[in-house]
């Protein structure tokens, strides 16, 4: 479930990540001014103001958005979990073809049984026909919105 507070004071912020954190909630917080500063520090993520805001609340916060649209905000979250997901994409690929290339190198070594290719001959196979294809997927675009898109519907 997400909840969203707003017009809160920068007291009712800090009083807000507290008790979500106590809960176990992973909490964001956005601030611009100097008495947002605890509630940006205390926060598993906090959102600062790049132009309009202080230099307090930037140097608190963990991420500075230099526009200061929220609706950014959006958008490096989309591409974050876009890189995440196509990093998890290109791992379980890796591993996938990974038993069937080992596997006859094992029982080679554990029984005796004469293997068809030596391990260089399959680490060279490997790297000229699955390098690419890993590769592409970590490449895999997402659709992106523009900002004012996003501020739409935000």
């Amino acid at each position: 479930m997400q909840v969203v507070f707003a017009r809160t004071t920068p007291q009712q912020k800090l009083q807000i990540v507290e008790n979500l954190q106590r809960r176990g909630e992973v909490v964001a917080v956005t601030g611009d001014g100097v008495n947002d500063a605890p509630a940006l520090r205390k926060a598993d993520i906090g959102v600062a103001m790049g132009i309009s805001g202080s230099d307090v609340a930037r140097a608190a916060a963990s991420v500075v958005l230099m526009d200061d649209e929220v609706a950014s905000l959006v958008l490096g979250i989309r591409e974050g979990r876009t890189i995440f997901d196509n990093l998890m994409k290109t791992v379980a690929y890796t591993l996938c073809h990974l038993v069937p290339e080992t596997l006859p190198v094992l029982v080679f070594l554990c029984i005796g049984v004469p293997a068809g290719l030596t391990s260089i001959q399959i680490l060279s196979i490997d790297l000229g026909t699955e390098l690419a294809p890993a590769i592409s997927l970590a490449y895999e675009k997402v659709r992106t919105a523009s900002v004012s898109e996003y501020s739409r519907n935000v």
